[in-house]
């Protein structure tokens, strides 16, 4: 049986009520959302540099990024799982009123393109995989920030982050991607 550190279990427990109580998570899953970050603190301690810091904020900072982690992943799923059954009962209301369900695959491609955001999804996934660390991690920060922010967050000028822009194009376009764009870019 493995020990975890007090303060480590301490703090998913912290963690974990905090996005019960505010993050939209059930009551019910707070054991599974402790868990997952404890297990992503153990997968992340070989990476701890006493030099950088002590263990307690490098526990605390893990859970937070974690836990933000986490909150983004539901608020994804929960928008997902909206947009689903909202297109289903639209298609299902557009039927009835045309007065057939066989044509529910057809009224304006609405299963279709749920079924294509899916596998988009799922080549943008496999894509990213095959890519390195260095450009899985700016693929990542562009998602979420600004040229300009990236270029903070990074510490690179904005040529740097366009270089890197473009080693993820080329990666994407070797992946079978199709390169959409504006002008002649």
């Amino acid at each position: 049986m493995i020990t975890v550190d007090p303060y480590v279990l301490q703090q998913a427990s912290c963690q974990a009520s905090r996005l019960v109580a505010t993050g939209g998570s059930p009551s019910d899953e707070w054991e599974d959302v402790r868990q997952a970050l404890i297990l992503d603190c153990l997968r992340r301690s070989p990476k701890f540099d006493s030099s950088r810091g002590d263990w307690q904020g490098f526990v605390r900072g893990v859970m937070r990024n974690h836990a933000a982690v986490l909150v983004t992943q539901r608020f994804r799923r929960v928008r997902r799982e909206v947009l689903i059954d909202k297109i289903s009962r639209d298609d299902r209301e557009a039927a009835d009123h045309l007065g057939t369900r066989d044509d529910l695959e057809t009224i304006d491609g609405g299963h279709y393109e749920i079924e294509a955001g899916l596998q988009l999804t799922i080549d943008v996934r496999r894509a990213l995989d095959g890519l390195s660390p260095k450009l899985q991690n700016i693929a990542l920060l562009l998602s979420e920030l600004s040229v300009v922010e990236a270029c903070v967050k990074l510490g690179k000028s904005r040529s740097g982050v366009y270089q890197l822009i473009r080693q993820l194009r080329d990666a994407f376009l070797r992946a079978g991607f199709q390169h959409v764009g504006r002008g002649n870019r």
